[in-house]
């Protein structure tokens, strides 16, 4: 008796076994593929490159995803997990690529590429009849709901985090104008969220605001008079806030990040990432602040190829070099012939030389500044009486 009731619940699990495994291969075979497939792990990059576009480059940290390209800055996180959903679009058609004209599908040239770690997805035109979206991967074209083509096409700015503090910053001091804040109004800073972000144009104006982290990382911006616009000059980026915080000042507060020794000094907050870097070619002062630029180096040595007059202006002449006579310069009347001055410099040696059969010029070899010849007499020791007679 025992043994047939025990009978009977074996064939009633063997039942019921078999009843699952139908239903849950009626479900599978009801159920459509999907783009990355069934389990697929969450990317660690996400790339969307579009033609005539920046690219737009995400990667997913432990604090959350981050943007890489065009800015390096967090990463709205309701932006990206709605651009996951595409690797769960149901694939409603799938046929080899080369069975398909390429070009009339929009995918031959490829403008718009989305990459999930080495996952390549090119996205193409539209099915002009289900209205459904052509998608190329893996040797494979697939039509796919058209759900995420506004997700691909959005400008970067879009995937910015619309968080004015860096999500891992935690601020424990912050200035404005250089006038510390108190602790209460760091506890409001970190629950920010901006309206909107936008580029920014032209240059920052407006209040100088730095939060300073426990690790000594300080992030800058400039605070517009309303309080409402806050400015990241390294990034040229404004988050616009929808209402002002309370910004309580607190001057009695002490910074409990001193900087560190040895550290280099932070940027111009109003210089951003693309201004031209200092040349370093450029030779750079070794002297110490305060010090006299213009003393002379007290590194420098008399070497033995130096001359002593030069190390020491003051110093008598050594003697080593003998002094000369003094060079004898001798003026001549105004009315030497020119041709003598042409042909012949008084050593002996040839002068300018003129081509022959060319007149020269009215002028050429006199001296202008020579005293005029109706005033000059004879000059002492000249053979010739006649020169410089009237």
């Amino acid at each position: 008796m025992r043994s047939r009731w025990i009978l009977n619940l074996v064939l009633i699990l063997v039942l019921s076994a078999l009843g699952w495994a139908i239903r849950h291969e009626l479900a599978v075979t009801r159920t459509p593929p999907t783009l990355a497939g069934s389990g697929a792990p969450e990317p660690h990059l996400i790339e969307i490159a579009r033609e005539g576009e920046p690219m737009i480059a995400l990667e997913r940290l432990a604090p959350g995803w981050r943007m890489r390209s065009p800015w390096d800055v967090d990463a709205d996180p309701d932006h990206v997990a709605a651009l996951l959903t595409i690797r769960d679009a149901p694939l409603l058609r799938s046929v080899p690529v080369q069975a398909v004209a390429r070009d009339a599908l929009g995918l031959d040239p490829v403008k718009l590429r989305l990459r999930l770690d080495t996952t390549d997805i090119a996205v193409g035109g539209l099915d002009p009849i289900e209205q459904w979206r052509y998608v190329a991967s893996d040797d494979l074209v697939h039509l796919i709901p058209d759900r995420f083509q506004q997700l691909l096409i959005v400008p970067p700015i879009d995937y910015v985090a619309r968080t004015p503090l860096p999500r891992d910053l935690g601020p424990v001091f912050a200035t404005r104008d250089s006038v510390p804040l108190n602790g209460e109004t760091l506890a409001r800073l970190g629950g920010l969220i901006a309206e909107r972000v936008e580029p920014l144009i032209g240059d920052p104006n407006g209040a100088l605001l730095e939060l300073s982290a426990a690790d000594g990382t300080r992030v800058r911006y400039r605070v517009s008079e309303d309080g409402r616009r806050w400015t990241r000059p390294d990034l040229r980026l404004t988050y616009v806030l929808g209402e002002a915080p309370e910004l309580t000042e607190d001057p009695s507060a002490i910074d409990p990040t001193p900087p560190v020794s040895g550290a280099a000094p932070l940027a111009d907050p109003d210089v951003g990432p693309d201004a031209a870097p200092i040349d370093a070619a450029w030779p750079q002062s070794s002297a110490s602040p305060g010090s006299d630029v213009f003393a002379p180096d007290p590194e420098w040595r008399e070497s033995p190829s130096t001359p002593h007059s030069l190390m020491d202006p003051d110093a008598p002449l050594s003697g080593e070099l003998p002094l000369g006579s003094p060079p004898e310069v001798r003026l001549r009347p105004h009315d030497v012939l020119r041709e003598e001055v042409l042909t012949r410099d008084g050593s002996g040696q040839a002068g300018f030389g003129v081509e022959e059969g060319r007149e020269l010029p009215e002028g050429f070899g006199l001296d202008p500044f020579a005293p005029d010849p109706a005033d000059a007499g004879p000059i002492p020791g000249d053979s010739d009486p006649q020169r410089g007679q009237p």
